[in-house]
């Protein structure tokens, strides 16, 4: 058992046996508070820690008269980042190289326990083979003494568990990326052979520079042919491993039936806790929750959040389906499909396939194909029975952006609000009729004008003309007569 120090003298004498500072620079930097009396104060030890001799960790340690265990190989423990009853794992610093990792412990307890110790080697050598952006590496494997460790990549950021805890849920083109991201990487591995079988927001890691990484293989099953002697728990008959919130029905009967589809179901409750900050059955025990997740059908996301897109929605309902069939058939499926909304409605000017942001009405949402070419996404009594089209792409995408026409494609909606109806692709204007000839157009006027009445071809007003001027004339000739008899 190890002593709390009580004296600068004895936190001196402990950090000395720590080998953690040089002498010479340990002297150094405690010169001002040599002699001190009392406790080891806190400019001291802030000293310490500002001339990058110890971290806050370390000196906790030191205080606790503890002075072991500070070193594993070629790796200096800087400070705890996280324990669970399978592992601790600690960030480090390498010894000659400086670079950081993070260091993945066994527990003393746990290596006389062959389940875990084999999974935990297992572990670091499925890990190994994985080489992407979206996955944490894993460097090496190694023992110091009876401790057993992996060298990891050290990622700097945030679990989404833990950033849905500090932020609430999230927006849903931020949470559409990050699954997005995280898909990619499950792509990865999958074509690698290996099923995660612990997808969940904690072991999905977000970095300072916006990029998404898989970490935790610890529970993973490697699939491809002449591994199949890598299933630890069909060895040790374990029936049911992972977390009971994320489990696939598949997996939450049997751990051995989990298969890639299996990982997407995970990320689909994965994507429903970063949209609603909760996973999609989070009442009851682990034995509750797991019947939910083989019986019930998935919460309706639209109802918790109004403004999801019904792409998005969509998507959801598929990768919740309980049989694998009716799921997305991959990871990389997954990816395309929000990459493609989030491209179509891209702010900074792709198009947008959805119209304004608004509550929708708890009533049937179908997609159909009107005539003449116009899709639509509508709603309201009579738009279809309850289900998801399972072919059913994101709006806007393909050659032509045009929707097939389900059999009865529904997506249920919230209260409050019109029935929406978004017009996708606008119906082409109907062609008019050629124009008429100039000779038909002539013909049809003259056949409807309607001909002045006359005698002889000629206008009634030329013959009152004629007329006027023989009586003028006859009366001029009388006159002329008259003139002359008399």
């Amino acid at each position: 058992m190890s002593t709390p120090v009580q004296t600068v003298e004895e936190f001196l004498a402990v950090t000395r046996r720590s080998g953690l500072v040089e002498e010479s620079k340990l002297a150094a930097a405690i010169g001002p508070w040599v002699g001190h009396g009392g406790p080891p104060p806190e400019p001291m030890l802030q000293a310490l820690i500002d001339a990058d001799l110890l971290t806050r960790w370390q000196i906790d340690q030191l205080l606790k008269g503890r002075y072991k265990g500070f070193t594993l190989g070629k790796y200096r423990l800087l400070r705890l980042l996280g324990a669970g009853g399978m592992s601790s794992v600690y960030l480090a610093e390498h010894a000659t190289l400086h670079s950081k990792a993070a260091v993945k412990v066994l527990p003393l307890k746990r290596v006389e326990q062959t389940s875990y110790l084999a999974r935990f080697e297992q572990e670091a050598r499925l890990a190994a083979r994985l080489n992407h952006p979206n996955i944490v590496r894993t460097f090496d494997l190694d023992t110091a003494g009876s401790v057993h460790f992996i060298a990891m990549e050290y990622v700097e950021g945030i679990d989404l568990h833990a950033k849905v805890k500090r932020e609430g849920p999230l927006p849903v083109r931020e949470a559409a990326d990050y699954i997005r991201q995280a898909a990619v990487g499950l792509q990865h591995a999958h074509e690698e052979g290996l099923v995660h079988r612990d997808i969940k927001p904690a072991n999905l890691v977000l970095d300072t520079r916006g990029t998404i990484k898989v970490l935790d293989l610890g529970l993973a099953l490697a699939v491809t042919a002449g591994d199949e002697d890598c299933s630890l728990t069909r060895e040790h008959d374990e029936k049911v491993l992972g977390t009971a919130d994320y489990l696939a029905p598949e997996q939450a009967a049997d751990s051995h039936k989990a298969e890639r589809r299996s990982d997407i179901y995970s990320l689909g409750c994965t994507l429903y806790y970063l949209l609603v900050g909760k996973a999609p059955f989070a009442s009851g025990n682990a034995a509750a929750r797991m019947q939910a997740h083989l019986n019930k059908p998935p919460p309706n996301l639209i109802e918790q959040r109004p403004d999801v897109p019904i792409a998005i929605a969509e998507l959801y309902f598929r990768m919740m389906q309980k049989a694998t069939d009716g799921r997305p058939q991959s990871a990389q499926e997954v990816a395309d499909a929000l990459a493609a909304w989030l491209a179509s409605t891209d702010q900074g000017g792709g198009r947008r396939v959805e119209g304004p942001r608004r509550q929708l009405p708890r009533r049937a949402v179908a997609v159909s194909t009107e005539p003449a070419g116009t899709t639509v996404v509508r709603s309201g009594p009579g738009s279809g029975s309850s289900g998801i089209f399972p072919g059913l792409p994101t709006p806007g995408v393909g050659s032509s952006g045009n929707l097939p026409k389900p059999p009865a494609a529904v997506v249920a909606a919230p209260d409050g609000g019109e029935p929406p109806i978004i017009v996708v692709e606008q119906a082409k204007p109907k062609t008019p009729s050629p124009p008429a000839a100039a000779g038909d157009a002539a013909k049809q006027a003259a056949r409807g004008r309607k001909r002045p009445a006359g005698f002889a071809g000629l206008p009634i007003g030329l013959w009152i003309v004629i007329a006027v001027g023989l009586i003028l004339a006859g009366i001029l000739a009388v006159a002329v007569f008259m003139k002359n008899s008399g």
